[in-house]
């Protein structure tokens, strides 16, 4: 499974770590890749995740698959409130298992 995390900085990361590690406690293999908004369009040229969780929302003029999740993901960085988050995440690839 796939997930895109992004503003490429700090933060990204952490976000990133955050969701394979505890993605990972559910039995999930999850690949995360971190880019700025500004490269996302060119990444999503040659790999599609299975959602994206973005740090600080999506400019309109991006094209983003329309069967590709959006989700806000601040709450990864404290660790605060993420289980709904990573609970709707769960849900989705889940479904994409079968």
């Amino acid at each position: 499974m796939s997930q895109g995390v992004g503003t490429g900085g700090w933060a990204s990361k952490i976000a990133a770590d955050r969701i394979v590690e505890e993605l990972g406690k559910r039995e999930f293999k999850v690949e995360a890749k971190t880019c700025m908004v500004a490269d996302l369009s060119f990444l999503l040229k040659s790999w599609k995740p299975d959602t994206i969780v973005t740090l600080i929302g999506l400019p309109s003029h991006l094209t983003i698959p329309e069967d590709v999740p959006i989700f806000n993901g601040i709450c990864l960085i404290p660790g605060v409130g993420m289980k709904p988050l990573l609970n709707e995440i769960s849900e989705i690839l889940r479904k994409k298992e079968f």
